[in-house]
């Protein structure tokens, strides 16, 4: 039997990784007037250049580097964990830039910067974690139900899958979902920088963008690695979030606010 917190908590889970995002972006785009265009644009450009671009080739790469079965220690766990967090900021900040610049680069207002990040962000949150919530919470009712039988199982697969959401403590349960808030404002603080580098002409503030998210994921891989790491990780990814929360409330209006008039108000009337 699944145990009810695990339920509980996968619910939860569901909620803050689908659902949220959605009224999320449903409530900015009605209170700021932001266009629901730059809310697909960006959660466009998550599909694009991660989904449909860097996961397929990094599973052509794989067999290259760092292999099929990878001795990751050492120096080799470095090196990879810095090819992996350094291509996930190069397509994501990267397919930033391009989108910006091809279909919003009159839209380079701080409503639009935040509207952006939230499709990114929430897109992410939707298909990496709240589809694969629906298909949990199936495999536990099927499980509490007493439906899953292992005769209708010959590869064991489900079986498999079972024990693991079994055996697993609640609380992991929860932690994705907070973790998929958490990224929702680091990607709006991404988005942010790009925007408010693309539109100052500030390039440097696109290569913070770009730094930050690489500081982001390169440590993750050692973090997990210890005594208590997925706790450790959290942990670091909420300061982070933190750091990025106080960049979007407190720094980015005043740096908005301090471009061009003329500019800034071109940009949101169309």
């Amino acid at each position: 039997m699944v145990p009810g917190l695990t339920i509980a908590f996968s619910a939860i889970t569901l909620l803050l990784s689908l659902v949220f995002p959605l009224l999320l972006a449903i409530w900015f785009c009605r209170k700021y007037k932001a266009p629901v265009t730059t809310v697909l644009l960006g959660a466009l450009t998550f599909l694009i250049f991660q989904l449909i671009l860097r996961i397929p080739l990094l599973r052509i790469l794989q067999s290259y580097y760092p292999g099929t079965n990878p001795n990751l220690e050492g120096w080799n766990l470095v090196f990879y964990s810095f090819f992996m967090a350094f291509t996930a900021a190069l397509f994501e900040e990267g397919g930033r830039v391009l989108v910006y610049k091809l279909f919003l680069k009159k839209k380079t207002d701080r409503i639009n910067a935040i509207a952006f990040g939230i499709g990114h962000g929430g897109f992410e949150a939707i298909s990496l974690v709240g589809f694969t919530y629906i298909n949990n919470l199936i495999l536990m009712a099927v499980i509490n139900l007493g439906i899953l039988n292992p005769a209708n199982d010959p590869t064991g697969a489900l079986s498999k899958a079972a024990d693991l959401i079994i055996n697993t403590s609640p609380v992991m349960f929860l932690m994705a979902g907070i973790e998929r808030v958490l990224s929702i404002i680091l990607h709006i603080g991404f988005s942010l920088l790009v925007v408010y580098g693309l539109a100052s002409k500030k390039t440097r503030f696109v290569l913070y963008a770009f730094l930050a998210h690489f500081v982001l994921n390169f440590p993750l891989v050692f973090i997990q690695g210890m005594a208590g790491g997925m706790y450790i990780a959290m942990a670091y990814i909420a300061v982070l979030a933190l750091v990025a929360l106080y960049w979007i409330t407190r720094i980015s209006p005043a740096l908005f606010s301090n471009m061009p008039f003329d500019k800034i108000q071109e940009a949101r009337d169309r």
